[in-house]
């Protein structure tokens, strides 16, 4: 798989903002896991969470490129 250099993880301000945009999207699941793991679309809000998160974090990621560019 092959993505631009801005996603890559290379600096201390973005190892952060990853970590604590796993941590905050994990305890978010485990939360919605404890109350709603019997419901019949349970996977699918979870996929579709994770890539909410992990679209955000990509957004973060690029506007910290374009800011480092200015």
């Amino acid at each position: 798989m092959v993505w631009p250099a801005w996603l890559a993880i290379g600096t201390p301000l973005k190892l952060s903002l990853w970590l604590a945009n796993r941590l905050a999207t994990w305890t978010g699941l485990v939360y919605v896991w404890g109350r709603l793991r019997s419901r019949r679309w349970f996977w699918v809000w979870v996929v579709v969470a994770n890539v909410v998160s992990l679209s955000a974090l990509a957004l973060a990621f690029l506007w910290l490129h374009r800011l480092s560019l200015d």
